[in-house]
């Protein structure tokens, strides 16, 4: 979820915001939710833990000020393949854009075992 459609489920008007530079100094985000005391939460009024600044339509740039749980709602998730199947077409996929030798018929260890018997993809023991 982004902060923009987080602030818009609780009916949070961005125009009531605090503006923000654009792009802020990395100091001044540090400086921001370092204060003491802390700012509160734009969604719930809890201490703010993380700000950051974010370009509304028509508003311009605003302190999106968010408590731990707030803010972890709107943390870029992990997009890392769950599957070690899916790890390795995206490594193949990687080493085919990249021009690699042999990137169409690169094999990966099923596991840490079969790696130490240097087996790979269901290959038996030599």
């Amino acid at each position: 979820m982004e902060p923009a459609d987080l602030l818009d489920h609780y009916g949070i008007n961005p125009t009531g915001l605090e503006a923000a530079p654009v792009p802020p100094a990395r100091r001044e985000t540090l400086a921001r939710i370092q204060e003491t005391p802390p700012r509160s939460c734009v969604v719930c009024g809890d201490p703010a833990a993380t700000a950051r600044a974010v370009r509304f339509p028509g508003v311009g740039p605003r302190w999106v000020d968010l408590c731990w749980d707030d803010g972890m709602a709107v943390r870029p998730r992990c997009r890392v393949p769950e599957t070690l199947e899916a790890i390795a077409a995206d490594l193949r996929s990687a080493a085919r854009e990249a021009g690699l030798p042999g990137a169409l018929s690169l094999s990966f260890y099923s596991s840490f075992e079969a790696a130490v018997r240097g087996c790979r993809n269901g290959e038996e023991t030599r």
